[in-house]
């Protein structure tokens, strides 16, 4: 699915999209308003493979995404997608190029272009680090997703975005992933929901 892009204008507000009933009810279950009485959130559904920003009761932007190959779960060294309340604690790579290789969070010397051959799932052109927001299901312990290095990412498997094909992250393609970047304050909740 093609990414659907509003800036929040007023001419733009029209394009904004309603949520059905079904993604209501799952935001309730998930207590959105609580963690979110007013502003934007971001959603992340493993099942559709999609990444929604929130406000209100509208999606205002949303892409395909692609989350852990092997499902979902948040141990430690699983390199599976963790589920539960996140906030963005980190945004790296502010004015970076397309393409900017990131190895442990920091820029190297190297730009990535399609068609450059690796065989390593790269981290690039922006990134945001997840922290977890409930003790004992992503933040603490072996189940820490900040520790286990949880992105929202470019990449360099833009291919296979909209289907599960990362090692734990959510990989976006690299122009949704500046458009995100922009858009989304440090400190803005996230949802990674199962449906």
């Amino acid at each position: 699915m093609a990414s659907t892009q509003i800036s929040g204008s007023a001419a733009e507000a029209a394009a904004q999209v309603a949520l059905t009933r079904e993604q209501c009810e799952t935001l309730k279950k998930h207590h959105w308003r609580k963690r979110i009485p007013e502003g934007i959130g971001v959603w992340v559904s493993v099942d559709e493979q999609m990444l929604r920003v929130i406000d209100g009761d509208a999606i205002v932007w949303q892409v395909s995404c692609a989350t852990a190959t092997r499902g979902t779960g948040s141990k430690k060294d699983s390199l599976k997608t963790p589920l539960g309340w996140h906030s963005i604690k980190r945004k790296i790579g502010a004015g970076a190029p397309w393409g900017q290789v990131f190895r442990s969070a920091k820029a190297v010397n190297e730009i990535w272009k399609p068609g450059d051959s690796t065989k390593e799932d790269l981290v690039l052109t922006r990134l945001l680090w997840l922290t977890g927001e409930e003790p004992g299901k992503n933040k603490g312990g072996d189940v820490d997703s900040f520790d286990r290095c949880i992105y929202i990412h470019g990449t360099n498997d833009e291919e296979r975005i909209g289907t599960p094909s990362s090692h734990g992250c959510i990989r976006l393609r690299n122009d949704d992933v500046i458009v995100f970047f922009d858009m989304i304050p440090e400190g803005t909740m996230v949802l990674i929901t199962e449906n």
